[in-house]
């Protein structure tokens, strides 16, 4: 859920509300969009620290490392960042700088916006050499070639947005959601022909 549009005890009474439907603080996760400072950002912080949450998301400027860095120090929950990271160099300097842990925090760089599929992988090639595997990545942005991409190199999961960015969001029409797990579609490549109204859009596309 977003967090930071409201002031701070309204945003704690939110995600309290939210906690009545999702239970554990592990099923519930917050995003700040990078609209905080280091100080909104740590005072953030210390307010989250008792719901344990299963992340706290993009608190201050994605470029900025040394709030990110200074954030780890006050907040020992699950963190997340990296989707507005576009290039293996900004995923560098995110590992180097940035303080992210491998045991517990995720990297959310989005393979539509890192200038595609070659250059996503060499985001992932540099994170071993900071104790980071691809099982600490979970991209950003809910479209189906970050799910594929997801599958495809055995990461720690995708974004979902079942009802918003269609026809791209979504899943696979022949494919069930169960125990809150979706799984892969058989087509190859991203498999737009399995969701009948993206398949429409890419022919026109490509025919006119």
């Amino acid at each position: 859920m977003k967090i930071g549009g409201a002031p701070q005890d309204e945003n704690i009474a939110r995600i309290e509300a939210a906690l009545e439907v999702a239970g554990s603080g592990q099923n519930l996760a917050v995003d700040a969009n990078g609209r905080f400072d280091l100080e909104t950002a740590i005072r953030y912080a210390e307010a989250l620290k008792p719901y344990g949450l299963f992340w706290y998301e993009e608190a201050g400027d994605p470029l900025d490392d040394a709030l990110q860095a200074e954030l780890a120090k006050h907040y020992d929950g699950p963190m997340a960042t990296g989707e507005n990271l576009f290039s293996h160099q900004d995923a560098r300097n995110l590992s180097r700088y940035g303080d992210m842990r491998p045991d517990r925090d995720w990297l959310q760089f989005d393979p539509a916006l890192s200038y595609g599929l070659v250059e996503y992988k060499r985001m992932l090639d540099l994170l071993p050499e900071h104790g980071f595997s691809p099982r600490n990545c979970i991209p950003h942005g809910g479209h189906q070639f970050a799910l594929c991409i997801a599958g495809g190199f055995n990461m720690g999961g995708n974004e979902s947005y079942p009802d918003v960015i269609h026809p791209f969001g979504g899943f696979f029409d022949q494919v069930a959601v169960e125990d809150c797990m979706v799984g892969l579609h058989q087509s190859p490549g991203v498999g737009f022909e399995e969701k009948a109204a993206l398949i429409r859009v890419m022919r026109a596309a490509t025919e006119t």
